[in-house]
């Protein structure tokens, strides 16, 4: 039987319509339009989503309290990396400026010691029995008594309901017996509390003596915070200005050691030396040539790889360099020094270092130059240890170096 052309349509559209309907009953629809479920992951894809929007802006707003507190730590007048040997030469100068003998020095080892701002009870102080007869006539007895124990009440209320996190800081304590002039004695204090450092006099005792001279003890609190990576130190009393008088040589001047011969008229225009901390010398120091009066140097002593970075520049055809360890930098405050290079080509820079003397031997110094001058960099190293060597460089590509 032949059919038209409708009838094929409509039987078309009975067998489509038939085939949903089978699939309606008999495929399980919960797995494909369950609207519970489809409301349920709207919901929690809503969180996911509220909750990535506030991690966002608490994020924004974390790294924004830490660059604000990472400021302010910086900005702390307190020492950043603090050794006894940089206390000597310290104390050494203060001393001498303000004419102080001081007879010993004796130091405490390094030890994290608590601060804390809670008011102790022993803030309510016994009164006397003049004063309570005061009060009485003045009738401020309870209204004083009633305010201490308010005070010491919501404190130590404070206390115990919140607890907070025990704070503590690195110090070394100093004990010095001296003789000096009451005048002079009082300078050197004005002098200490003057300090661009924070420093704590804790006791002072003090004899007469014949002539009016005094004779005492003092006991000074030196406090160490240690600061961010890439902080530098730019307080000029702790950049070892005085170096060569803590008992280490200094290699640069010209009636020294001689270790950096020719540092003068020589064909460098920079020298630096790289040696073990078991040398008399710091382990790193870097300096300009021909600088006798070793205003220009930079340096760093520890058993460990220092990070050294020196940076040059051209403006104006004239040429400016500026150099950093951990805890000093030339100039002074981040600046820059206008120089004259040697060779109308290349800058160059000598570098003395050493082989290892033993397996702890981890002194060492990673180089970082920045150089927009226009000129080369060359460096040459000598003596440096073959297997394990004291020097490496972040970006030696840019750099001509001859080993």
């Amino acid at each position: 039987m032949k059919l038209s052309r409708r009838e094929k349509v409509l039987i078309i559209i009975l067998i489509i319509a038939l085939t949903v309907y089978a699939g309606y009953m008999f495929i399980p629809s919960s797995g494909m339009f369950n609207l519970d479920e489809l409301r349920a992951e709207h919901s929690h894809k809503t969180l996911e989503y509220d909750n990535m929007s506030k991690n966002i802006t608490l994020k924004s707003s974390y790294e924004e309290d830490v660059q604000i507190l990472t400021e302010q730590i910086n900005n702390m007048p307190v020492i950043s990396n603090l050794q006894q040997e940089k206390l000597i030469v310290f104390l050494n100068k203060y001393l001498a400026d303000n004419n102080i003998n001081a007879n010993n020095l004796s130091f405490t080892d390094a030890a994290a010691v608590p601060m804390s701002i809670v008011v102790p009870k022993s803030a309510e102080k016994e009164k006397s029995s003049m004063e309570l007869l005061m009060c009485d006539i003045n009738n401020t007895y309870e209204d004083e008594n009633e305010g201490v124990e308010k005070s010491v009440a919501a404190n130590a209320e404070e206390a115990n309901e919140e607890e907070a996190p025990s704070i503590s800081a690195k110090s070394i304590s100093v004990n010095i017996d001296f003789s000096s002039t009451y005048n002079d004695m009082i300078k050197f204090i004005d002098a200490i509390q003057n300090n661009a450092v924070d420093i704590s006099i804790t006791n002072i005792s003090t004899v007469a003596s014949e002539g009016g001279a005094l004779q005492g003890t003092m006991t000074m609190n030196f406090y160490e915070v240690p600061k961010p990576i890439e902080f530098q130190e730019n307080n000029d009393e702790w950049l070892w200005k005085d170096l060569a008088e803590s008992g280490k040589a200094n290699p640069f001047s010209e009636d020294g050691a001689g270790y950096f011969g020719g540092v003068s008229g020589s064909s460098y225009d920079f020298y630096m030396s790289v040696v073990p901390e078991s040398s008399d010398l710091p382990t790193v120091m870097l300096g300009k040539a021909g600088d006798t009066e070793r205003m220009t140097y930079v340096y760093a002593d520890s058993n460990s790889v220092e990070n050294i970075s020196l940076s040059f520049k051209k403006e104006s055809n004239k040429y400016y360099y500026k150099y950093s360890t951990k805890n000093s930098m030339y100039p002074a405050g981040g600046g820059w020094s206008e120089f004259i290079p040697l060779s109308s080509e290349d800058i160059n820079l000598k570098i003395y270092s050493s082989t290892r003397n033993s397996k702890t031997d981890s002194a060492g110094a990673n180089v970082s130059v920045s150089n927009t001058s226009g000129l080369k960099i060359r460096i040459d190293i000598d003596d440096d240890d073959s297997l394990n060597p004291r020097i490496s460089f972040k970006e030696p590509k840019e750099l001509i170096i001859t080993r």
